[in-house]
């Protein structure tokens, strides 16, 4: 009898509660890194992130989740731009770059009305990513796309930036238009024309775009991209006073990928080169590889699961 209760008991309890899917997915890099500075080491890199997602659906077919993630090891950015700002000559340095954290990846819930997400501290703000907020809003109406981010934990973080941040997208007819801003009223605009299948031209007006002298100006930028049978390259033009210009080429078939971009440098004295290259070996595996003038380098591979 005592048995028999206790399994009833359980079935009551549990009567009405909706099935929901848990999965589990991880990520790993390991290889070598050289930030390219006089007499720095080339050291072993490697970290390794699991993702819990849950999902489910309430009986009026609202969607909602949460996700639960956990990285250790060395928190290195293998984006060759960002290569020169490491330095593992020193174990001092190297240790510094180490981390073992969990994190609240988001909580959302979804429907005809769009996407909440909440998630303290862990939306970047849409102009500016040096401010994190803790609320976004994303929904489509036809041609017209708008996401918002605020911040909820009361007060106010920063007087520019801090509080909220809007992006709207409107696409139809080849044509796109962006626009993003926040409370700092410094805002970002695009304007792109799909010319064909293959090549795309646009314009960017940013408010805050470039520093002369000191003082901060807006930056208008010109560029167009080609795009066709595996084969990428585009041009840049800025009126920047230091960074006028940008040139990409790339290629990718079979598993195989690789990119150059050349650039003027942030002193406008000389060319900046980023050539980054990755081959798929499939099932999640990667082989990735990226210099740049300076001799900086990382090789290594990419998993996930």
């Amino acid at each position: 009898m005592k048995n028999l209760l206790i399994a009833t008991t359980a079935l009551v309890a549990t009567a009405g509660v909706a099935a929901a899917d848990v999965s589990l997915s991880g990520a790993a890099n390991v290889g070598l890194l050289n930030n390219g500075d006089a007499g720095a080491e080339t050291f072993m890199y490697n970290n390794v992130t699991v993702t819990a997602a849950m999902s489910g659906e309430t009986d009026g077919g609202l969607t909602f989740g949460a996700s639960l993630s956990f990285r250790a090891g060395d928190d290195v950015d293998l984006d060759v731009g960002d290569l020169n700002s490491k330095n593992p000559a020193t174990v001092a340095l190297q240790a510094a770059d180490q981390l073992s954290e969990t994190n609240l990846g988001n909580i959302y819930v979804s429907g005809d009305f769009g996407k909440l997400t909440f998630d303290q501290n862990g939306i970047d703000n849409l102009m500016d990513d040096a401010f994190a907020h803790d609320v976004s809003y994303a929904g489509t109406f036809g041609a017209l796309a708008v996401t918002a981010t605020a911040n909820a934990d009361g007060g106010t973080q920063a007087a520019n930036g801090g509080d909220y941040s809007l992006k709207v997208v409107y696409a139809a007819n080849g044509v796109t238009a962006t626009i993003v801003t926040d409370d700092s009223s410094d805002y970002d605009a695009t304007a792109a024309y799909a010319i064909n299948d293959m090549i795309t031209a646009s314009v960017n007006y940013d408010s805050d775009g470039q520093t002369v002298a000191g003082v901060v100006k807006s930056e208008t930028i010109v560029k167009v991209a080609y795009s066709n049978a595996g084969v990428t390259a585009h041009l840049a033009i800025a009126d920047d006073k230091d960074d006028e210009w940008e040139l990409g080429l790339g290629y990718a078939a079979n598993g195989m990928s690789i990119a150059a971009v050349f650039a003027e440098d942030g002193e406008g004295t000389k060319t900046e080169s980023d050539i980054t290259a990755s081959y798929d070996l499939g099932g999640g595996m990667s082989i990735n590889a990226a210099t740049n003038e300076t001799g900086a380098f990382f090789i290594g591979s990419k998993m996930t699961f």
